[in-house]
């Protein structure tokens, strides 16, 4: 958003600037440059404000489709805030400021665009470096401001992922990055300040009560430094909160995981439970069979009912042959009317097979080799 110009710089005398900024004779007469030169820099960038305000639209859309990024502010730097700039640095004697003019302080000043990338938890700001740092040359080296007192794995994260710490003097916590384009004309600078939701809280009262006239009021100041520590409590409070949460639902999933595999299992013992039984029952018939067919071999394997017919089995044949039956099961109604074949089981045998292969195939059944009997003439 372009900057809101309140009075024509053009018009603007030096004493109403000195008396608008709070500004000291002392230090104006410090800054050692001339009421001419300056007015020139802010009419300069007065011009240049819409070229200024079309860049700073395209890096905060750019931006916001980051991931981590919640939301993204810029603004213009406001010409008479520039120029108090100038006049307070040239004052400190900051070397870089030694030669300024409207020729270049473009080049020297790296935030007449402003842009102020907001993220919700502290260490989103290591999601948002990457994609930031690949889109736009830097001009420098990007920078952690801290607090004076800040210790914490973030700060060591920090240095770990290519960031100049310092300790702001005023207590700001920010990372700033310059980045350079040149969509037309001149090169433009833009600066990028990357911080959490509390930190731009703190930051814009900080800065309604000291910029741009740095109110020196110790009592003010003695609740500022309050006020900054509670931004810093609520961004760990904050970093603490998701920390539980993502323990939490790990558990929860942890917890459905366990209830499921338990499930899981008791099917499994449920089905091995179901086979087994029905091996049991299938076994349990099984050894019914056996143990019949057993109880079978063994009166079939004693003597007695080995041997002892055999010589009925000889007469049941050629009774069989003399009656000259016509079928096999009048043959059996036969030998069964002899009454000379008592083992039931030889009966039931008796009934399965045919003709002339009885004989066959009861002889080994038995365990008897008989050589066969020769045919009467």
């Amino acid at each position: 958003m372009k900057p809101q110009i309140t009075i024509d710089l053009k018009k603007l005398e030096l004493n109403e600037f000195l008396a608008r900024n709070n500004i000291k004779d002392e230090d104006w007469a410090k800054a050692n440059i001339s009421w001419e030169s300056l007015q020139a820099i802010g009419i300069d960038h007065d011009e240049q404000a819409g070229r200024l305000d079309d860049t700073a639209a395209l890096f905060a859309k750019i931006i916001q489709k980051f991931e981590g990024v919640h939301s993204v502010r810029w603004r213009i730097k406001n010409p008479e805030h520039l120029m108090e700039k100038i006049v307070r640095k040239r004052a400190d004697a900051e070397e870089k400021y030694a030669d300024v003019d409207a020729s270049n302080y473009f080049e020297k000043i790296t935030d007449l665009i402003g842009i102020r990338a907001l993220h919700l938890f502290k260490e989103d700001c290591f999601t948002i470096d990457p994609p930031m740092r690949n889109t736009w040359p830097l001009e420098e080296k990007p920078i952690a401001y801290l607090r004076e007192g800040d210790q914490s794995p973030i700060t060591e994260r920090l240095e770990e992922a290519d960031f100049e710490i310092k300790n702001h003097p005023a207590g700001y916590r920010s990372i700033h990055y310059v980045f350079s384009s040149q969509p037309v004309g001149r090169k433009i600078l833009t600066e990028v300040q990357v911080r959490t939701i509390f930190e731009e809280g703190w930051s814009e009262i900080d800065h309604s009560v000291r910029y741009p006239n740095f109110s020196e009021n110790e009592l003010v100041a003695f609740f500022l430094a309050i006020f900054n520590r509670m931004a810093g409590s609520a961004d760990e409070m904050g970093a603490f909160v998701r920390g539980l949460t993502q323990t939490l639902e790990k558990n929860e999933k942890e917890l459905i995981a366990a209830v499921e595999e338990k499930g899981k299992i008791l099917g499994e013992m449920s089905n091995a439970l179901q086979e087994l039984d029905g091996l049991r029952k299938q076994d349990a018939k099984s050894q019914t069979i056996i143990s019949g067919l057993q109880s079978k071999i063994n009166r079939l394997g004693q003597p007695e009912n080995a041997i002892s017919g055999l010589s009925n089995y000889e007469r049941i044949f050629g009774k069989v042959n003399s009656h000259n039956v016509g079928s096999l099961g009048e043959a059996l109604k036969k030998v069964n009317s002899l009454g000379i074949i008592g083992n039931p089981d030889l009966q039931n045998d008796l009934g399965l097979v045919a003709g002339g292969k009885l004989k066959d195939l009861l002889n080994p059944r038995l365990g008897i080799t008989q050589s066969s009997s020769k045919k009467k003439p």
